[in-house]
């Protein structure tokens, strides 16, 4: 499974509240649907993620395609284009990577949950196939000890995505947890300051990271 996921602001001079109750028209797929589309879901910034300054993106969809190659056409198609570049969005912010998930900590979704996403840039003197490796096998295991974290995914960019070398970010790390105050809790334990000190090993300086609320945006019941 291939990941299409696209991350963007609201357009300048948008208020948050206006932005997130009219998000889900940001999120028409139907162009996709011929590239064997399977589902969507769209991510909000919680409203508290306001309140310290504007938070890196303001909605991240993913859009989950049978392989990489049907991603890459999709999102070369003028149709699918134009839907990605909604008149909601700062067309300057927009990203989209495509990307291949890594379990790295399985375990069912919540039927209430939050879910962080950390922007992942790799340490520039490390070469992209160690980069992947030791986020895959030492950091992932390291992060997955986090015991409020319910279930944990890295995505790595796709091989076309990594050949290019054109990408935003070099992936995504994703987690879900009960609530915001588990995150909290989590980040009071050893296993969390350990999973942050090994980050100087691969990473380029601080993780951008928002905490968000999803609903599904396709298939709609």
């Amino acid at each position: 499974m291939t990941t299409l996921i696209r991350l963007a602001k609201r357009a300048p001079g948008s208020p948050v509240d206006l932005f997130h109750s009219q998000a889900d028209r940001a999120s028409d797929w139907s162009a996709a649907a011929r590239y064997g589309l399977r589902a969507a879901t769209q991510a909000l910034t919680l409203p508290a993620a306001y309140r310290s300054g504007e938070p890196v993106c303001d909605v991240i969809d993913e859009l989950a395609f049978d392989d990489e190659a049907s991603a890459v056409r999709c999102l070369a198609d003028p149709a699918f284009r134009r839907a990605l570049g909604s008149p909601l969005l700062d067309a300057a912010s927009l990203a989209c990577l495509v990307v291949e998930e890594h379990v790295a900590k399985p375990g069912p979704v919540p039927a209430s949950f939050v879910k962080n996403y950390e922007l992942v840039t790799k340490r520039p003197d490390m070469d992209r196939a160690e980069f992947d490796r030791y986020w895959a096998q030492v950091h992932g295991p390291l992060a997955a000890t986090i015991p409020t974290i319910r279930r944990y995914v890295q995505a790595h960019l796709a091989p076309r995505a990594r050949a290019a070398g054109a990408a935003s970010y070099d992936g995504l790390a994703i987690t879900w947890f009960d609530d915001v105050a588990a995150m909290r809790a989590g980040a009071a334990t050893d296993a969390y300051a350990r999973t942050r000190a090994d980050e100087a090993n691969f990473l380029a300086g601080e993780l951008p990271f928002v905490i968000t609320t999803e609903q599904a945006t396709y298939p709609l019941a």
